[in-house]
């Protein structure tokens, strides 16, 4: 499914802007990104959207900034930053790549012999075509069918973190990149102003069928890093950007786990690898879900580690499993051996066995310090997990489980969701038919409340089943109201707003917008001027992409005084591109309280 992806709004969730890019960018950003394909099943385009102002406030017109493809097309291909990963960062040509690399290359494959036109399939790679025989492209870019768009923009504000702020500041003017995965293998990084390539890496293990891509009839392999991740992180006592990356196994190729730093788009080198690490019997990778960063005290020091799933059953009666993946130590002390902290699956959770569960997509919560307290995991029969995260050791508690969804089907997967909408976070998943928020809460089952979906106009209202339980204690769920409607994003649109997508056996795709905290519908105004709930689950065209989000200033306080509570009202809007417009399908507002606690504090708008 092709989907628009939010470009600085992905890191102003917080409503805090786009710190670092105020002075170079603000205003001259993509509004969103469309994955689209292109004339060949293993081509594609990536466009960069930005909207045009119109006389209907409902409606904007689109325009097209740029098209990845067609500015790789335009590049001299010498010029171009492409990498081999492995142990080491290797610039991805002939001369410099190792012989394992060159075998891997000079392998025919359509008969699986060797011979020597590895150059040759290299060079494909690199966006020549040296040899006619070769599979043809009506653009350099390759499909990025199944993969998801990644901004990564200048540092934002991270308070109690020692010493961020001043690779904050150094990094403020720092241009904002954008991370796709693509079929030949590829992760990308295109500037987000002009679409121009900055970098290209190619896992170690992606090369070999990399190389088979090249050929005509030869399978089309999936992309690498579907999910990419990115954090600011301080592993052996240095700030940088990470983008964390994760490869699903196939039945051809193990899991795979890889961490870049791309702090400086800008150098000579613009990426440099801290490590690549493959699945293997000592460490079964599976790659599932987007890999995740988790920074834990240990022995009073700053220790970061990257955030896997391990498949059940290697070695033998082994259950799923969390892998703690160090970030400040070299792959090569702990990836052949396996000896990684481990958090396993107990025997049962929510009256079942997990012997042969496996784990499909993880998420960390930290604290205002950064230190990480709970991991939250989905498994494959719609149960959601928590693994504590506050100390390691033999002491640790097992994970717990917080709650089995009764209508579980495989879907797309979708790593849970954190919303703060009260004194405990929720936890927000979706598998197959059902979305659910559960409170973070060992000491009871969850008992959450349901929610009734009323037909209205092209959608539905949502509502809560009445309870003498305060809104957002309990939690919610929600079975999706249409044959066969199956989940395809989940996105927190706000602090207290959730965005997800679905999809039904017919191909028709809606969208919705609802409040974290209940699961009910947004209030808005009504034609008449009153207060009531909007309609949701509206149908979209899958062909221009999912909707996006926009977040726009509706009132802003003066600046607080000590003691005084100053409040900003904030439009909340999702957009659905239909051709060369778009028109507004969902919205809502959100408030930001300042001043009242020193600093600032998010609420929802009841309106």
């Amino acid at each position: 499914m092709i989907r628009l992806v939010m470009g600085c709004i992905g890191i102003v969730l917080g409503l805090s802007g786009c710190p670092g890019a105020v002075a170079s960018e603000a205003g001259r950003l993509p509004m969103g990104y469309r994955v689209a394909p292109a004339g060949y099943p293993w081509t594609g385009r990536l466009h960069a959207i930005g909207f045009r102002t119109t006389a209907d406030a409902n409606r904007r017109g689109v325009l097209h900034l740029w098209e990845a493809g067609e500015r790789l097309d335009q590049r001299d291909t010498d010029t171009r930053r492409l990498y081999l990963g492995g142990t080491r960062l290797t610039p991805l040509r002939w001369p410099a790549i190792d012989a394992e690399a060159k075998q891997h290359l000079n392998i025919d494959p359509t008969t699986g012999q060797p011979d020597t036109h590895g150059a040759d399939r290299l060079s494909w790679l690199r966006g020549n075509r040296p040899n006619p025989l070769m599979r043809p492209r009506d653009t350099r870019l390759a499909s990025a069918a199944g993969a998801r768009v990644h901004v990564v923009a200048p540092p934002a504000w991270q308070p109690m973190q020692p010493g961020h702020t001043a690779f904050r500041n150094a990094h403020a003017l720092r241009p904002t990149t954008v991370w796709l995965g693509t079929r030949d293998g590829i992760l990308h990084s295109f500037d987000a102003m002009t679409g121009r390539e900055r970098a290209g890496y190619l896992p170690r293990a992606a090369l070999a069928e990399a190389a088979a891509l090249t050929a005509v009839g030869t399978r089309v392999p999936a992309p690498p890093c579907p999910r990419p991740h990115s954090v600011d992180a301080d592993p052996n006592g240095r700030w940088r950007t990470l983008l964390l990356c994760a490869t699903p196994a196939t039945a051809r190729t193990p899991g795979t786990a890889f961490v870049l730093d791309v702090s400086t788009p800008d150098a000579d080198t613009p990426i440099q690898l801290i490590w690549e690490v493959t699945g293997s019997d000592a460490l079964p990778l599976t790659g599932s879900g987007p890999l995740r960063a988790a920074m834990l005290r240990v022995d009073n020091e700053r220790r970061w580690f990257a955030v896997g799933i391990l498949a059940p059953g290697t070695p033998a009666g082994a259950r799923a499993a969390l892998a703690l993946l160090p970030l400040d130590r070299p792959a090569g002390a702990w990836a052949t051996t396996g000896r990684v902290p481990r958090l396993p699956l107990p025997e049962q959770g929510c009256d079942s066995k997990t012997a042969t569960t496996q784990l499909l997509a993880v998420t960390v919560r930290s604290d205002a310090s950064g230190a990480a307290r709970a991991a939250y995991a989905i498994d494959d029969v719609g149960r959601l997990w928590r693994f504590p995260l506050d100390a390691l050791g033999a002491d640790t508690p097992p994970a717990t489980c917080l709650h089995r969804q009764t209508a579980s089907r495989r879907g797309s997967v979708e790593p849970p969701v954190i919303t703060y909408t009260g004194a405990t976070p929720l936890i927000v998943y979706g598998t197959g038919n059902a979305v659910s928020a559960i409170p973070d809460h060992t000491e009871k089952p969850a008992n959450p409340r349901q929610i009734r979906a009323i037909p209205s106009g092209n959608g539905v209202v949502l509502r809560a089943v009445p309870s003498s339980d305060p809104p957002g204690t309990t939690g919610w769920t929600l079975a999706l109201p249409h044959p066969g409607e199956q989940i395809e994003t989940l996105d927190a649109a706000s602090p207290a707003h959730l965005s997800f997508t679905t999809l039904a056996p017919d191909g028709r795709a809606r969208s919705y917008l609802i409040d974290a905290a209940t699961g009910e519908s947004v209030t808005v105004l009504q034609a008449d001027g009153k207060p009531g709930a909007a309609i949701t689950g509206l149908p979209f065209d899958p062909a221009f992409g999912g909707p996006f989000v926009s977040l726009s200033p509706v009132i802003e306080g003066a600046t607080p005084a000590p003691g005084i509570s100053r409040r900003d009202v904030h439009s909340l809007a999702l957009w659905q591109v239909d051709g060369d417009g778009a028109y507004l399908q969902q919205h809502a507002y959100l408030t930001r309280r300042r001043g009242r606690l020193g600093w600032r504090e998010l609420i929802r708008t009841p309106l």
